[in-house]
């Protein structure tokens, strides 16, 4: 080789080795890959460099790949990876950005280990925004960041207070998700005025403002009862609901009692559709209940099945009179270090619902797309997803059932993976729902989520209160649970819960059967076969002997212990699901829907004797124990404890 052939040579090597070293950029090590592309020499965004947006508004970016040897293409942006620096500015997902508050942020794209920036400025309204308005507190003070939503977008409030967006009104509401360390004014029925009703049409303007209480509620309690089911039927629920040893007594103890703030949340089915037109009883005069016996502290709604108008085979017409009468369908708000978010999670098909004629009342159990994309971008604005994330909704998400022999549990609700797949940026989520009339306690391994499923305030629907001459005391429900309602401790990231039946006191955790009385009783002897000599076909361990004791514990779940002694001597136990003796005798009616059903939270344990003394002793999850000495034979009836 000659001389100008060897540098020729050593030049090429020289840009091979200086292009192996070239970096065109590189993406941050928590960042997903982007897609290989050798060939990809830069990329860049087109269109300028600083994008101006409004709250809500929208914009889709494009990409460019520059190539080795020249020449360019237009690259996919579902293909390259896409980033903001604040997502309480800007939002971007495969390369539409949206503007949430007002700000500054960068949107980077990265593409074959290539990235390129453009800057988005959010500013306050612009002509053309329909709403519009300001968030301050009681003093004058505007309140920065404030998610405020019409149910489809959601904007941040700007250091003035002030937000700003062009919605489509097709909610019909306008809400606030109420701050941590503020509070809202209650309506004469409790309700928290976090939302506005939208009146005008789309191409008018609105302006909405919020004034905002600043409390100390970074340790607070939260009441949450469902299935009141209050339709002045034939089974009294009237009465009951008001009765003065009742509910509202009860609910107003507890938060007497309580030394942080108190706040409710009720899951729904507050009504009974069935019942609307034929006994003129629908939400607009369950409200009225909470104003004529004097609800004491504020409560949001979820909205059950029950709570449709039967006259609409249409989810959305039917949910109108809940909307008006209650407020949004769906929304969220936060309390001390937790985050809420209520969901309505029935699709109300209603199959031949017309003015004049109640449908089939037939739904499914399901959240909507429109919901599930609020979800995304309201969980966007949440900065720490550590803290405790709380969903309130009507059906239950779980439910126990028997798997492979043993006691387990299942998907409850259509649809439910893409819900659980919107939450799986949180640590600590809780779902509180109703609809199932039991209670059901479930951690559900793969997701982390912690379902607390309350049963009713109504029991079985109130029938049990009318049957016997115990009265409205015999309030049961369909697992044996007294009629009643959760009560949560939250203190910051700390959260626990028990159940509290209605005129029962803190430590009544479970009830405690000598399985020897029960099976005398003739109702019982003709239930064969559950409390027979063999389990049932859908039952674990729900075979009884000579002298078995039964424990049913209303909140049970795994973390939980149950000691029970003979005589100092510790009996061995075995895990139940089975149906409770109780509520066998306390519903003598027809309806099969209200009849006893399986549970997964009874214990059995065999005594020595049928008139040894035993002593039971429960503990919960959060070292709360309850301690009841059994002295044998122990009476079987509606009125026992």
């Amino acid at each position: 080789m000659n001389f100008f052939g060897k540098i020729f040579s050593l030049f090429t090597v020289l840009a091979m080795m200086l292009g192996m070293a070239a970096a065109c950029g590189s993406s941050e090590s928590d960042q997903p890959a982007p897609k290989p592309d050798a060939g990809v020499v830069s990329i860049s965004i087109d269109g300028d460099d600083l994008i101006r947006m409004t709250p809500g508004r929208k914009v889709q970016l494009s990409v460019t790949a520059d190539l080795e040897g020249g020449g360019s293409r237009a690259i996919a942006s579902a293909d390259v990876v896409w980033h903001t620096s604040s997502e309480r500015v800007a939002r971007v997902v495969d390369g539409m950005v949206e503007a949430v508050g007002a700000g500054s942020a960068e949107i980077i794209a990265t593409y074959a280990a290539c990235q390129a920036t453009v800057s988005v400025v959010v500013a306050g309204q612009e002509q053309g925004d329909n709403l519009s308005g300001r968030v301050c507190d009681t003093e004058g003070r505007p309140v920065e960041g404030v998610v405020v939503s019409d149910g489809d977008l959601c904007v941040l409030t700007d250091a003035d207070g002030r937000y700003s967006m062009q919605s489509d009104k097709r909610c019909g509401h306008l809400f606030i998700s109420i701050p941590s360390g503020y509070e809202v004014e209650c309506s004469s029925y409790m309700i928290p005025q976090f939302f506005r009703r939208l009146s005008a049409s789309v191409d008018r303007h609105e302006q909405h403002d919020f004034t905002l209480s600043a409390v100390d509620n970074s340790r607070f309690m939260l009441i949450a009862s469902t299935d009141h089911h209050v339709a002045n039927r034939q089974s009294k629920d009237l009465a009951q609901f008001r009765w003065e040893n009742g509910f509202f007594a009860d609910v107003r103890g507890v938060a007497v009692a309580a030394d942080c703030p108190v706040y409710s949340v009720c899951m729904g089915d507050m009504s009974w559709d069935e019942y609307w037109y034929p006994r003129n009883y629908d939400l607009t005069d369950y409200r009225e209940e909470l104003s004529r016996n004097g609800y004491p502290v504020p409560i949001f709604h979820a909205m059950g099945n029950h709570d449709n108008d039967p006259y609409h085979a249409d989810d959305w017409l039917s949910s109108q009179l809940f909307r008006e009468t209650i407020g949004p369908t769906y929304y969220s708000f936060n309390i001390g270090a937790a985050h809420f978010v209520v969901l309505d999670n029935i699709i109300y098909r209603n199959t031949g619902g017309s003015q004049g004629s109640i449908g089939k009342l037939d739904y499914t159990e399901a959240v909507d797309p429109a919901q599930l994309a609020w979800l995304e971008r309201d969980l966007a604005l949440v900065d720490d997803k550590s803290a405790p994330l709380v969903v309130v909704m009507h059906a239950n998400l779980f439910r126990g059932c028997k798997k492979n022999g043993a006691i387990d549990h299942t998907i409850g609700m259509t649809g439910a993976y893409e819900l659980m797949n919107r939450l799986s940026g949180f640590d600590n989520v809780y779902v509180i729902s109703g609809h199932s009339h039991i209670n059901q306690r479930i951690l559900h391994a793969n997701s982390g989520i912690h379902e607390i499923n309350v049963a009713a305030t109504s029991g079985t629907w109130w029938w049990t209160g009318t049957y016997h001459d115990a009265g409205y005391d015999v309030n049961v429900c369909r697992d044996g649970s007294p009629g009643g309602y959760e009560v949560f401790a939250f203190d910051g990231r700390n959260v626990e819960w028990h159940y509290k039946g209605i005129g029962r006191d803190r430590d009544y955790m479970f009830r405690a059967y000598d399985m020897n009385e029960v099976l005398r009783n003739p109702v019982i002897a003709a239930a064969s076969p559950d409390f027979g000599t063999t389990p049932t076909a859908d039952g674990v361990e729900d075979c009884y002997g000579q002298n078995d004791i039964l424990v049913n514990i209303w909140d049970w779940e795994p973390g939980w212990t149950i000691r029970v002694t003979e005589q100092g001597r510790e009996l061995q136990g075995v895990q139940v699901r089975g149906r409770d003796p109780m509520h066998k005798i306390a519903y003598t009616g027809k309806t099969s829907a209200f009849f006893t059903c399986y549970n997964n939270h009874m214990w059995k344990f065999r005594a020595s004797s049928a008139t040894s003394t035993v002593t039971i002793e429960v503990t919960d999850l959060f070292g709360h124990s309850s301690t009841q000495v059994m002295e044998r034979p122990k009476s079987f009836s509606v009125e026992m404890r």
